[in-house]
């Protein structure tokens, strides 16, 4: 398993989408989102996705260059259409919309439709955290991508409907929550399956509805599915993710005709210092992390840590030794550079 700098994956990658057809700007934009996920431990959302975005843009599923257009909009509020630009560029420039409201109006709120696959979730509310805002983002697929089966049920109906909150800290790096809706992400599965390891039980099933670990029977064909997290809870979790993300924004919902796969959000800033003041909640906060900290270890236990605290370590771990990256993974990403002249390092 080779393991990698990430100054040197992030130069790779713009290089390969630059070589593939993207403008310059969009190429180190999406580079930089998908190595900052690998620098995070997110390895789902990481440079595993290279061959399928280019493969997306083969296919004219992606418009590099596009620029987002506002349909509608308050003092705190943006309703945007992506022009299906890069998830990571349109996330990027609708997030600061939203920050820009909130200072203005004390919460803004953008809803966003036709944007491509945005990947790793809790970058966009952590925008607003690094600036000592709060801020709550629902996603889902456009109605594509439908890959998690409803609690009770066997086929896909929904897809990972991911959730993500982050909140600011005075003296700490920011609380950071990001999880699907799913038992696990897909692409964690795909790791899985390029490492040739078992999915752990509990997450996903075949296509007969039974439960398994081999990656390859989620993916088939026929195909399987991911389970919700939490049985019925993650279900209504998801549901109301699908209805948040693409009802209000107008990208849709689930549903059997939609197969294109991409990105609607919902999200909300908030002006901390405007609603409440930033030295009483930074307060508050502090007291509920030091008392929910001060709980005594349960057998086995290391230590209690808060959400974002893994992400954190596991950024300054491999920043100083490389990310690492599994063979399967490595040989597709070396095929595509190939593909498009790009010289990729064994």
């Amino acid at each position: 398993m080779p393991t990698f700098k990430a100054p040197a994956l992030k130069t790779l990658s713009a290089q390969i989408f630059s070589a593939a057809g993207a403008t310059a700007g969009d190429a180190e934009v999406v580079a930089d989102a998908l190595v900052e996920a690998n620098l995070a431990g997110i390895d789902s959302h990481g440079i595993i996705r290279i061959p399928e975005y280019v493969g997306w843009m083969e296919e004219k599923l992606v418009t590099s260059g596009a620029r987002m257009r506002i349909v509608r909009e308050s003092d705190s509020f943006a309703v945007i259409d992506g022009g299906w630009g890069f998830g990571q560029v349109v996330g990027r420039e609708a997030m600061e919309i939203a920050i820009k409201k909130a200072a203005q109006a004390g919460v803004g709120t953008v809803a966003v439709s036709q944007c491509c696959h945005i990947g790793r979730v809790g970058e966009y509310p952590l925008m607003a955290a690094n600036k000592g805002m709060a801020a709550v983002m629902f996603v889902n697929t456009h109605g594509g991508g439908k890959l998690v089966a409803p609690w009770g049920g066997k086929e896909r109906r929904l897809s990972a409907n991911p959730i993500s909150v982050a909140i600011p800290r005075k003296t700490d790096v920011p609380i950071v929550v990001d999880i699907s809706t799913s038992a696990i992400a897909e692409g964690k599965v795909r790791g899985m399956l390029n490492r040739k390891v078992p999915v752990p039980p509990g997450n996903i099933i075949d296509a007969d509805g039974n439960p398994t670990t081999d990656a390859a029977k989620f993916y088939g064909p026929p195909p399987g599915a991911l389970l919700p997290f939490g049985g019925h809870k993650g279900f209504a979790l998801g549901l109301v993710t699908d209805i948040l993300a693409g009802a209000i924004s107008g990208g849709g919902c689930s549903r059997k005709d939609a197969n294109r796969v991409g990105n609607t959000f919902l999200a909300f800033v908030i002006d901390i210092d405007r609603l409440r003041g930033e030295e009483p909640f930074y307060e508050d906060v502090e007291q509920l992390i030091e008392y929910v900290k001060s709980s005594a270890l349960a057998p086995g236990s290391s230590g209690i840590m808060t959400p974002g605290d893994p992400e954190t370590s596991a950024k300054e771990r491999r920043l100083g030794e490389g990310i690492p990256v599994d063979d399967e993974t490595w040989r597709q990403i070396a095929d595509v550079g190939r593909k498009y002249g790009v010289t990729v390092p064994r």
